[in-house]
């Protein structure tokens, strides 16, 4: 079971750096003015940042067994999705004052497919990291 939650893991940063490719390619470094870009940079460094901490503590508990990095990687992982349904909501459409209506942000070139994988995938490395490091308890 903990070798299968790498690998969804794995497949959850493959996917991420497919989106994080179509966010740069667009611009999205490039649009740090306020109301140009929905996802600040703060929040995509961030979550790209803790994810692969999460992931380097989940490949230690593996190669090591110790039972304090699958708590920290349970830890970092909630962060991480936390901070990426911060994201999720920040680029569903919307016709608010700050919704910069006519403008093109690069995170409005994301693929709805890869959104939908990657959200997927996410959730389902979480529920698997919360139920194996539960499970240890």
């Amino acid at each position: 079971m903990r070798l299968i939650v790498w690998c969804a893991w794995v497949l959850t940063a493959v996917l991420g750096g497919y989106l994080a490719t179509v966010w740069i390619r667009h611009g999205g470094l490039r649009q740090r003015t306020p109301g140009v870009t929905r996802l600040p940079l703060w929040l995509v460094l961030g979550h790209v940042a803790l994810a692969v901490a999460g992931l380097a503590a989940w490949t230690a508990y593996l190669l090591g067994g110790v039972r304090g990095s699958a708590w920290a990687a349970c830890a970092v992982v909630l962060v991480v999705a936390a901070f990426g349904f911060m994201m999720l909501l920040r680029w569903l459409p919307s016709s608010g004052r700050h919704s910069n209506a006519g403008g093109a942000t690069a995170e409005r070139h994301f693929p709805l497919t890869a959104v939908v994988a990657h959200g997927t995938s996410a959730g389902a490395t979480v529920l698997l990291v919360v139920l194996v490091v539960l499970r240890m308890a």
